[in-house]
Parts: structure tokens; C-alpha cells; sequence
């Protein structure tokens, strides 16, 4: 992922995906000449008996994330899904699978989000009517593509493999660059950030966070913002690294 812009040299900016997922655009943008804070804002956790016991029931399963992809294949192996056509939300969750050896048989190639797997022909009424679908995803996420898809005539059953929990106590750390005018924008990838954010800055009685730049991984994460930040908005059109950092440059 090569950059061509000048406008990050120099730029402070904060990565808050989970710790394991930081490594590619933390890289991109080091090369780019900005300088990486690494402040994760969510870790993913295994759950102890996700369901995965009869997925060959399944005629269709969607892995909505790599983290659905990573905590799948702790149960599964190819031989489990040989039989079972494959959906993923966007390109990196269908590369993971592929380095695993399973084919993804549907993904958007554009956007990286629900939206855009919804959009796609296979996953019409036409198509998809009277199928039987397995969601695999973390807990408490957007009941989007099960709602959607039993609209559209199909069976469809939520598989929850991990949930997600803050790592951080406070967002001291943050404050303290910003201090020292060493933080101007702070990425952020899930509605589930935005709002440990917050919460850790303790914003109801500390706005800070009102003199820095949020880079949301989607417009749908501003319902996510308190009604009171008054600080600079870019919005990218999904939270894939990519596309953050074409927001990134262009914004």
C-alpha cells in the first residue's frame, strides 16, 4: 500500500484497532512519514463454545470480519466447510480465508462492509430464498445481513465465536500526547471504539478530544459521537486500511 501524498509527514495520529490486526497501516503510515501512537482500543476474545458443531447444515456461511475468519478456524478445518459456499465482507476477510485454504465464493470488491455484500446479485431473493445462512461474527454486533437476508426468504442464524472487551483503563496516555502536541487524529474503526474513547476521556467532564481530528471507518459511526464533539469529522467509506488511508490523504 504505497503513498504518494506528502500531507501525513510530520502528523501524529493514534491506531486504536485491536493490537493484533495494528501492524499493516501502522507500517504504511511510518513510510508515509507520520508518527504511529498505538492505542487499541478493543481486544477480541474467544468464546468458549461459539456453536460451529453443525455447520455443514448450513448452505451458506459469512464471515464478517479476519476476527470472524481467526476465531473460526479454531474450530473448523477445510474439510468442515468443503461442502458450504462462502461469503466475506470485504477483501482482507476473504484473503485470510484463502491463505487458510478456503475459497470464498462471494465478497464484494469495493467497500468493506455489510452494505456491500447485501448489494451483490448472489445475495438476492432470487438467489438466496429458502437457503439456510450461518452468520459468523462477534457478539453484539449490527443485525444487518440477518435481518436483511430473512427479508429477502432466507433462514439465517447468528454464530457468535468471540466478544469484544477495552484493554485500556483510561485515556491518559492519548491526553498526554496531546499535551505535548503530539496527537492531531485519532483512528477509529468500530462504533465500539468511538465509544470506549469517549468514556475512558472521561468527555462528559473533560472535552479535550475536542481540539483533535476523528478518522471514523464509517458515516454510520457517527450515531456514535457524543452530540457535544465539536472537533474536525473525516469520514471514510469503510474501516478497511486502505480506504482510511485514501481518507487520510484526501482529507
Amino acid at each position: 500500500m504505497g503513498l504518494d501524498s506528502k500531507s501525513l509527514v510530520g502528523k501524529w495520529i493514534a491506531i486504536t484497532r485491536p493490537a493484533h490486526q495494528s501492524q499493516p497501516i501502522e507500517k504504511t503510515l511510518r513510510q508515509a512519514g507520520a508518527n504511529v501512537i498505538l492505542f487499541p482500543l478493543l481486544e477480541i476474545v474467544a468464546l468458549e463454545n461459539p456453536g460451529l458443531q453443525n455447520i455443514q447444515s448450513y448452505g451458506l456461511l459469512v464471515f464478517v470480519s479476519p476476527n470472524a475468519v481467526q476465531q473460526a478456524l479454531k474450530w473448523l478445518s477445510t474439510a468442515d466447510v468443503k461442502n458450504v459456499k462462502i461469503a466475506a465482507v470485504g477483501k482482507k476477510t476473504a484473503g485470510l480465508l484463502e491463505k487458510n485454504g478456503i475459497t470464498p465464493d462471494i465478497y464484494p470488491s469495493h467497500y468493506f462492509n455489510s452494505e456491500a455484500l447485501l448489494a451483490m446479485p448472489e445475495m438476492q431473493a432470487g438467489v438466496i430464498k429458502g437457503q439456510r445462512i450461518a452468520i459468523i461474527r462477534g457478539e453484539g454486533g449490527r443485525n444487518l445481513l440477518r435481518d436483511t437476508l430473512r427479508v429477502r426468504g432466507a433462514s439465517v442464524d447468528n454464530i457468535n465465536i468471540y466478544r469484544r472487551r477495552c484493554p485500556q483503563k483510561n485515556a491518559n496516555f492519548l491526553k498526554q500526547h496531546w499535551q505535548r502536541g503530539e496527537l492531531d487524529i485519532i483512528m477509529l474503526t468500530s462504533a465500539s471504539s468511538v465509544a470506549n474513547l469517549f468514556k475512558l476521556a472521561d468527555f462528559a467532564k473533560d472535552n479535550w478530544l475536542n481540539q483533535l481530528t476523528l478518522l471514523l471507518g464509517s458515516e454510520r459511526m457517527q450515531q456514535a459521537l457524543p452530540k457535544n464533539f465539536k472537533g474536525r469529522v473525516l469520514v471514510a467509506d469503510d474501516p478497511g486500511d486502505e480506504t482510511l488511508i485514501k481518507r487520510l490523504t484526501h482529507g
